[in-house]
């Protein structure tokens, strides 16, 4: 009986819970416990199916339903999904609460999750929520947990106003780079994790001059964490919020 690569990847991580969660028990959240057990469930739904295939259908994959508050990819193919793990950031005129906070962009590595997204949507939406409480690897290149994805690129912003997306990781993997603009906002939904300040919200991001392929929207969902306080009160001069989101590019 042959398993799809996804299969092998998925009994992997169950196997092989990230060491910075087990490293300290406390860790350990009825969240990750959840996660692995779906992973458990699906690898055992693949051994007596003897029809498990290794296809990773991107046609199959479709934004989460709270989406559709924003403008929908009518006519167009999802080609990647990613995993976003990094910090929104922030800055403070002064210390007081007669300031708020101004966001200046974010920084993020973007993880391979296409496959996941195709095949098991439910894993998917909960891995930010998972994602925001761990520790991004020493090593740049490394897979990243609990679903052990490859690196698939970099989040940033090129100037104050245009998150960049730059898939380009390596000589060998060159996936083009999406500069963009944002087109459509929508509330995290009340589920979302909030961290300590609340989930940022979802986005509709839009290709502009500059984008590298036929990239043309990015969809940020998922959120979780990464807002900041309602005021500056205490805060430094610039902080960084933790966050994690899933990504949609759409061609």
């Amino acid at each position: 009986m042959r398993f799809a690569p996804l299969i092998i990847c998925l009994a992997a991580t169950s196997l092989a819970a990230p060491t910075n969660f087990l490293d300290d028990a406390y860790n350990w959240t009825d969240e990750l416990a959840e996660f692995y057990s779906k992973v458990s469930q699906y690898i055992n739904t693949a051994k007596s199916n003897v029809k498990a295939s290794a296809t990773c259908d991107t046609s199959k994959i479709a934004l989460p339903s709270y989406a559709s508050g924003l403008t929908s990819p009518t006519g167009l193919t999802a080609t990647y999904v990613a995993l976003g793990r990094g910090t929104q950031n922030y800055t403070c005129a002064d210390s007081t609460s007669s300031s708020t906070p101004t966001a200046i962009g974010a920084v993020a590595r973007l993880y391979n999750a296409t496959c996941i997204a195709a095949n098991y949507p439910d894993l998917l939406a909960t891995l930010p929520n998972l994602a925001y409480k761990i520790s991004l690897p020493t090593n740049g290149y490394a897979s990243f947990p609990p679903a052990n994805l490859d690196l698939l690129g970099h989040h940033f912003f090129y100037d104050a106003t245009t998150p960049e997306f730059n898939l380009n990781t390596t000589p060998e993997s060159q996936d083009g780079i999406v500069m963009t603009k944002k087109a459509g906002s929508l509330d995290a939904p009340s589920s979302a994790v909030s961290g300590e300040y609340g989930a940022v919200a979802w986005l509709y991001l839009t290709s502009t001059n500059g984008t590298v392929g036929n990239y043309k929207s990015v969809y940020r969902v998922n959120t979780a964490s990464g807002s900041p306080p309602t005021t500056c009160k205490g805060m430094p001069d610039a902080f960084e919020i933790q966050y994690s989101a899933n990504y949609y590019f759409f061609e």
